[in-house]
């Protein structure tokens, strides 16, 4: 079973250390399983600092001069990766114990499948991040109508690198629907085999950065309701005024911090 797994990162370097050992730890010689990790440009010698790791021939470090954002890192990724299937790791997730095994009997197991989703939870607490209920052959109208909570995407890489992921923080999901709209097979299981760090240094504290947020939510509901609009107001209505309602916060919010 072939795997890329991509770890963006961007001035995190302990905690890329950290999610890198969680997936090498559980490599066996006999795989060719791989992992990318791309340094978006940081500015704290993320680099340099990971270099004792390249040697390792498993892992491949590809820079960018300049930060380009979480999207951008996490495409350079993907176009450079060169297994069967992309596993996405983010620098502050782990991926537990056992969960390469697990990873590795699912793909056998779903073969058929274009995208499958594992299950998260919180690292801090061991609290589940979706709904373990939501599980099996999903639909593009299953993924439109549920909010189902935080996984951990694995997509064959001949789709992914056709879709790649859209400049919208917040917004991953849009090219999961994307893909399932198109007709691709989807699967949902309930065993969690990532840990999300929650504890992150991301946090938006002053007028700019509000701003910033505020302008970035707007764009994503904006396009979001653009391109799967007409289906959820079908299928979901009241989800549909919801997501009306939070775009219409989110401009309000935009023009107030702005004047």
């Amino acid at each position: 079973m072939l795997l890329s797994f991509v770890i963006p990162t961007y001035n995190r370097a302990s905690k890329v250390r950290r999610a890198i050992n969680s997936v090498l730890g559980q490599i066996e010689d006999t795989t060719s399983t791989e992992i990318v990790v791309v340094d978006d440009g940081s500015t704290d010698g993320t680099a340099d600092q990971l270099k004792s790791l390249v040697s390792e021939k498993r892992i491949r470090l590809i820079t960018h001069t300049e930060n380009s954002g979480v999207a951008a890192a996490k495409n350079t990724g993907i176009l450079n990766s060169r297994n069967k299937y992309v596993v996405l790791l983010d620098s502050d997730d782990l991926l537990e114990d056992g969960g390469l095994i697990y990873l590795t009997g699912l793909l056998q197991d779903n073969d058929d499948c274009d995208l499958i989703f594992s299950g998260s939870r919180l690292l801090r607490n061991g609290a589940l991040l979706y709904d373990p209920t939501f599980k099996g052959s999903k639909k593009y109208k299953d993924l439109l109508t549920c909010r189902i909570g935080e996984y951990l995407p694995i997509c064959r890489s001949i789709v992914l690198k056709e879709f790649l992921l859209r400049d919208l923080r917040g917004f991953e999901s849009i090219t999961w629907l994307s893909i399932a709209k198109r007709g691709y097979k989807v699967f949902y299981d309930s065993t969690p085999i990532r840990s999300y760090d929650d504890e992150g240094d991301d946090r938006l504290s002053n007028r700019m950065g509000i701003i910033k947020n505020s302008e970035d939510m707007k764009r994503g509901y904006s396009i979001y309701l653009k391109e799967f609009g007409g289906d959820l107001k079908k299928y979901n209505l009241k989800e549909y005024l919801i997501l009306n309602v939070k775009y219409l916060c989110y401009s309000i919010m935009q023009r107030a911090f702005v004047q």
